[in-house]
């Protein structure tokens, strides 16, 4: 409950959004008092709408984590940003924590630049902390974990995983697992349109062995010029806590 009274305490507000409208992000910073400011702009023919939130640079923040599977074991993770409003609604009110509605990740999208993530849509009811996945049933697997620098993104595009009426659902905890209950026409895979800005924070090894990454580049892609640095992970509590840093471009 901590981490949700900081939402509150620290004015963090949903950018507005909307698929028939235009959306900027900027980023801003105040040199009296070091604030990051991002800056959601929605622009249609009659009408501009703002909302913003600001980081303190000096003063880290307290994101919720999520967890997922990746080959048998668990991943923790947190979505800052996705390309569709419906997306970035669910995921803002599954963990009661914005989800920056950023149409602008499509342009990344080509298989190169992103990674998979598999989620259910129905079969096994969740549980833990935000009842599982958004659609409320199993949690998300993962096909990629930072470490594997060939074919890990960050940028994710979800694949919808759903199960036949005449299948017997069960957990899967891999994209081996998934693929070969495809295979044997026990469940359908969708790819969707849309890219997730879905950085793993920390993951565990077969050996029971934590790994806890340590800055993340583009935490968001909106924010060009500031990184994430990770310096606290709780993965009992479901919380990280990471400073916003801007990059020096000045040359």
């Amino acid at each position: 409950m901590g981490y949700y009274q900081y939402y509150d305490q620290h004015n963090i507000v949903e950018a507005i959004g909307d698929n028939s409208l235009n959306t900027s992000m900027m980023m801003m910073t105040n040199e009296n008092n070091n604030n990051m400011v991002i800056r959601g702009s929605n622009i249609s023919t009659n009408q501009s709408t703002y909302s913003s939130f600001s980081f303190n640079t000096d003063t880290p923040i307290l994101i919720p984590l999520v967890e997922g599977y990746y080959n048998g074991t668990k991943v923790y993770f947190i979505h800052t940003e996705t390309s569709e409003k419906s997306m970035s609604d669910m995921m803002t009110n599954m963990i009661n924590f914005p989800t920056l509605y950023v149409p602008q990740l499509l342009s990344i999208a080509s298989e190169e630049n992103t990674s998979k993530i598999y989620v259910f849509t129905n079969g096994i009811p969740g549980s833990g902390p935000y009842g599982g996945g958004p659609f409320m049933f199993q949690i998300d697997v993962f096909d990629s974990i930072p470490i594997q620098k060939d074919k890990y993104s960050q940028f994710r595009v979800p694949y919808l995983v759903t199960w036949n009426e005449s299948a017997t659902a069960r957990v899967l905890t891999s994209e081996e697992a998934i693929l070969q209950a495809e295979k044997n026409k026990e469940l359908t895979i969708q790819k969707s349109e849309v890219i997730v800005n879905a950085p793993i924070i920390a993951w565990i090894s077969p050996d029971g062995e934590t790994s806890i990454i340590s800055t993340i580049d583009k935490i968001f892609e909106s924010i060009p010029d500031a990184s994430g640095q990770v310096i606290y992970v709780n993965t009992d509590e479901y919380v990280a806590r990471i400073k916003m840093n801007p990059l020096n471009t000045s040359g």
